[in-house]
């Protein structure tokens, strides 16, 4: 019997340890299956980009962010013309720098606690995070969406994630 107590505080404690979310993580969900299609690890200060080739002008657009308080703060963005679609940073009262051939628009610190990203067909909408490049097609089908959030997630999510690369 005494075994079998023991037995069982075991399982109970793998099963609570593989399913209980525990790791805190930027994440990418397919937002159609709402799969969690990648992770990465959340800590604070820890930037990444994403970029995309504008649909009109046909020139990259960057997008710079970094983690705060288990947020994003989309702190700079870079493009080399104004096009349909660009934001109007005049809201926030940053001023257009052009350098080398590109805008860029500095100390933007807008605080979002997610964000979408609509994966274009010919748009090669990517994330370059730890000197590595993912192109957000190999994750969420072109034509759908790449939702993108802080959240503690389980061994098991990651695993799961795992198999899946």
């Amino acid at each position: 019997m005494k075994h079998r107590y023991i037995l069982v505080t075991i399982v109970a404690l793998i099963i609570i340890v593989l399913f209980i979310p525990m790791f805190n993580m930027l994440t990418i969900t397919d937002v159609e299956s709402s799969r969690i299609v990648f992770a990465d690890r959340a800590f604070d200060d820890k930037e990444f980009y994403t970029s995309f080739i504008h649909s009109v002008n046909r020139k990259h657009v960057y997008e710079y962010y970094r983690i705060v308080n288990n947020h994003f703060v989309l702190y700079k963005t870079s493009f080399y013309a104004y096009g349909a679609g660009m934001p109007d940073f005049e809201d926030y009262k940053q001023k257009p720098v052009l350098k080398d051939g590109m805008v860029h628009i500095d100390n933007l610190n807008i605080e979002m606690e997610s964000f979408s990203i609509f994966v274009g067909r010919v748009a090669n909408h990517s994330l370059h995070i730890d000197n590595k490049t993912y192109k957000l097609s190999n994750f969420v089908e072109p034509g759908k969406t790449a939702y993108f959030k802080i959240q503690k997630v389980s061994i098991y999510a990651l695993l799961r994630r795992l198999n899946h690369e």
